[in-house]
């Protein structure tokens, strides 16, 4: 069952309040038919293993009864299983399952003990959970214990249900999760109210009801509302656990105060946030405005923000300095113990709001559906505005929201609004010391296209050229486009759609033509047809097309394009029996489409996929459906077809970090007539059109390689002798192409590295350094920072990443500033080169693409003095 997950970590504290954990005591009502609910993550508590859907009955004899009592007694955080055994005997059922402990998901074993008539039997399939609480309110059992264990057999947690000598059901949890002991008929508030396990009850007032009672996990599962109907499930000394049943989305459950439930709490009035601190130590602050119910005593000097108050009593939230649990709701007695600081407004209008401040204000009045007004007078106006990312599936036309961000030195807030005005998500977290401001940056334009995701292929002398992505792999991809803007003013001068097909053109070399190519589908009358358009890049005409019927059996195409001359070969046979493969090349004239050449392979091939073309057509013999047939590379002559060289070997691939080999194939880049070529013992660079060899770099298990450019290289080599791998101890060696000496070596990883002068500039084990190019001696260490990649423009350095382009001086690393409205997204199905294609400088001009449909053009930074 997977349910909505509250996103709640270190560095993001608690985006918004729509996510849904369930409680410790869940499994009481996981209920059977939403194991695929889409929009929902694991629960708090145990999903049953598919390998232990039925109840296992284990006939033993207790040495202990039962009982509220004997529970207090012998099980809390410490009891062990053999404990349990000794004082309980074997269980009734044992499942397994999986248990939510703060923001961490792990692995449980679940026992159940009933107290039940002979011949008693129940599993969890019969749409409860492990509880059977139909069974319990229908007398069927009168009692049923569950222990929750990790895999080291801690004990997690433990939940009693019995019927105590009046027939009423009772709940007991214990020391497992809460400090002490805690039992529905500790409750004062229920026991006078009347409330009893399985009434249909109501708050009367809006509350965020938590994940577990008094404390013990404060994680927000969903917003408790007046008039809608939830179940009493579980009741502790001061709280009550509320089950919502939402048809079509699962189940829900957590725990509100239990005053909550009384018509009193209709009394809670809302107001204008206020701060206020403790004036005197051992002040109490209480679960709910009730005075048996202290949480605990304050010392002088905690600060409070005050939110709402009923009688006497004010609601209040403590700006808590353990940052491990999330705010909550608490209650004081307005008894003039206190130090009134004035009202919030405009928080972060400085930049001196505190983390602490902004945190327990975000937490309780950015929420979903709050006016942009209100959250306005509240905080202040934003340090910019942005947009966000699609907020929309792959398939569907691409939204961005409105985005306020908002800075101060320790604190970030984020807060993306619907077109009403009102919040429809958000994130607050924390931010590291020297993090940077953002500042806008002065554009020659920026304009917006259809898709997310946007990166610079090439330009003409009337047109840049842009490719676009929907950000979607496998069958979530739909969408990917073609078109061009106006380098003056960004005006969009054609497009062409691409539907789910990727990287499906080629440029020429000269960037005036592109060949468009279309894998081949059946028409109506079931003829194999394969598409050819020749694009001329200024206005988007097609110079000519190429419909070619072709054999059925024709099971791949592919393309290639070199000089004036853009050709095809296509392979058929039966898939499945390589003996039958053959394939066929036809050339075709670049600028009219005249057929100038055809003819059989000797063997079968495809063309190696290029984005620029190069003075030769390069095959590769062998297909890439899944049937190894060689491993031979051979370059024709596009004019006839004749063939000029072959060697051994097979192309390095385009997708990032193959084989642990890494380059840049980027469409931008002029050396189309070189190829990185894998053998069984080496990496060679090709010249394509002599074939010989430029460079060659030894092939092992235990070593890798960043191509950084034409003269340099970076090879990574675990120190263990160990086969590579992402978290391998490594060095790194310093490479001469020219050479393939090592000029120089340093501990850690250094990866994405960019030379500018005599300088290196490369991420580097969670952070950016400069290092001298001739040894390696380092200059400056940048503060920790994710992992960027690097670009350098108008004598500073960029770095982008998820957070968007960051600004850095390059004399010491210090970072100057976000440049405002960037986001710099990836996806998984990224071909390593478009993840450079979103940041270009070219011409002394920079080419920001973007993952929110964004396109930007800028000729200067912006001074961090500006």
């Amino acid at each position: 069952m997977q349910r909505n997950r509250r996103k709640d970590v270190r560095k993001m504290t608690f985006p918004k309040k729509k996510a849904a954990l369930l409680s410790v005591i869940a499994l009481i009502w996981l209920l059977a038919g939403c194991e695929n609910s889409a929009t929902q993550a694991p629960s708090p508590s145990v999903t049953p293993a598919a390998t232990n859907q039925e109840a296992i009955s284990l006939a033993s004899a207790s040495t202990l009864e039962i009982t509220d009592a004997s529970i207090r007694e012998h099980l809390d955080g410490t009891t062990t299983k053999s404990q349990a055994r000794s004082a309980y005997g074997l269980p009734s059922y044992i499942g397994k399952g999986v248990y939510w402990i703060g923001n961490d998901l792990v692995d449980v074993e679940v026992w159940r003990y009933d107290q039940a008539p002979q011949g008693y039997t129940y599993s969890w399939d019969d749409s409860q959970g492990y509880l059977d609480l139909r069974g319990l309110l229908s007398g069927k059992v009168n009692g049923q214990l569950l222990l929750y264990w990790d895999e080291q057999g801690k004990l997690l947690d433990a939940t009693y249900h019995y019927h105590d000598s009046d027939g009423n059901l009772q709940t007991l949890l214990t020391a497992a999760q809460l400090e002490h002991p805690s039992s529905s008929t500790d409750n004062r508030i229920a026991r006078e109210q009347g409330f009893r396990i399985g009434d249909t009850v109501q708050v009367h007032a809006e509350i965020d009801a938590a994940r577990l009672p008094q404390g013990a996990d404060n994680t927000v599962v969903y917003r408790a509302v007046p008039g809608h109907n939830y179940q009493l499930a579980a009741l502790t000394e001061h709280f009550a656990q509320l089950v919502d049943i939402r048809e079509g989305e699962g189940w829900y459950d957590a725990w509100v105060p239990v005053w909550m439930l009384t018509a009193e709490a209709s009394s809670l009035s809302q107001q204008a946030p206020e701060q206020w601190s403790v004036a005197a130590d051992g002040t109490p602050i209480y679960w709910q405005p009730a005075d048996d119910a202290v949480t605990r005593r304050m010392d002088a000097g905690e600060r409070l923000l005050v939110v709402g108050s009923s009688g006497n009593w004010r609601a209040v939230i403590v700006e808590e300095k353990d940052l491990k649990a999330e705010p909550r709701v608490l209650w004081i007695k307005d008894e003039g113990t206190y130090i009134h600081e004035g009202q919030v407004n405009d928080l972060f209008d400085s930049t001196q709001a505190s983390y602490l401040s902004a945190r327990t204000v975000a937490y309780y009045f950015v929420r979903e559906g709050a006016p942009q007004a209100e959250l306005e007078k509240l905080l202040g106006l934003p340090q910019a505005v942005e947009r966000s990312g699609n907020v929309k599936s792959t398939g569907e036309p691409m939204e961005t929201l409105e985005r306020w961000r908002y800075e101060s030195e320790t604190a970030e807030l984020l807060i993306d609004w619907s077109p009403q005005g009102k919040v429809v998500d958000y994130t607050f977290s924390p931010r590291e010391e020297g993090q940077p401001f953002t500042k806008e940056q002065s554009l020659r334009w920026r304009t917006t296209s259809d898709l997310a995701y946007n990166f610079f292929i090439g330009r003409t002398d009337r047109a840049l050229l842009i490719s676009g992505e929907d950000g979607g792999f496998s069958g979530m991809h739909y969408d990917s486009n073609l078109f061009a803007l106006d380098p003056a003013t960004g005006r969009k001068l054609w497009q062409r759609d691409l539907g789910f097909h990727t990287d499906r053109f080629i440029l020429s070399s000269d960037r005036r033509y592109m060949a468009v190519h279309m894998p081949p589908e059946n028409n109506a009358e079931q003829e194999r047809l394969g598409r050819l358009d020749v694009l001329d890049t200024s206005n988007g005409s097609n110079k000519w097309t190429l419909k070619h019927n072709l054999p059925d059996d024709t099971f791949d195409v592919s393309y290639g394009m070199a000089g004036e001359v853009v050709a095809m070969i296509y392979t058929t046979g039966d898939f499945y029996s390589p003996n039958t493969y053959r394939s066929f090349i036809e050339a075709y004239a670049l600028r009219d489409g005249r057929k100038l050449w055809s003819r059989e392979l000797d063997r079968p091939g495809r063309f190696i996929p290029s984005l620029i073309a190069g003075g030769k057509l390069i095959i590769e013999y062998g297909m890439d459906s899944g049937v190894p047939v060689g491993n031979e590379i051979a370059a024709y002559e596009p004019k006839n077809g004749k063939e000029v060289w072959l060697m051994e070997g097979i192309a390095a691939p385009l997708s990032e970090w193959a084989d642990h080999f890494y380059y840049e194939a980027r469409a931008l880049d002029d050396r189309m007539d070189q190829l990185w070529v894998k053998s069984p013992l080496a990496w060679t660079l090709v010249d394509t059109n002599t074939g010989e060899p430029l460079s060659t770099l030894p092939r092992r298990d235990d070593i890798g390689y960043e191509i950084v450019n034409d003269r340099y290289a970076i090879r990574l080599s675990t120190k263990d002798g160990a086969p590579l791998g992402y978290n391998s101890d490594v060095t790194s060696e310093w490479l001469d192409l020219g050479s393939s000496k090592t000029l120089w070596t340093m501990d850690g990883t250094l990866e994405r590295a960019i030379v500018v002068g005599d300088a290196v500039y490369a991420w580097s084990e969670g952070t950016l350094r400069r290092l001298r190019l001739s040894d390696g001696h380092q200059y400056w260490l940048s503060k920790p920072t994710s992992r960027v990649w690097l670009q350098w423009f108008d004598g500073q350095l960029l770095a982008a990443s998820d957070a968007g382009v960051l600004v850095f001086d390059p004399h010491n690393g210090e970072a100057l500033y976000r440049i405002a409205g960037t986001r710099h997204g990836g996806y998984d199905a990224m071909e390593h080169w478009r993840t450079r294609a979103q940041l270009t400088v070219l011409d002394g001009a920079l080419y920001i693409g973007s993952d929110n449909g964004f396109f930007s053009v800028a000729d200067r930074l912006v001074k961090s003095r500006e």
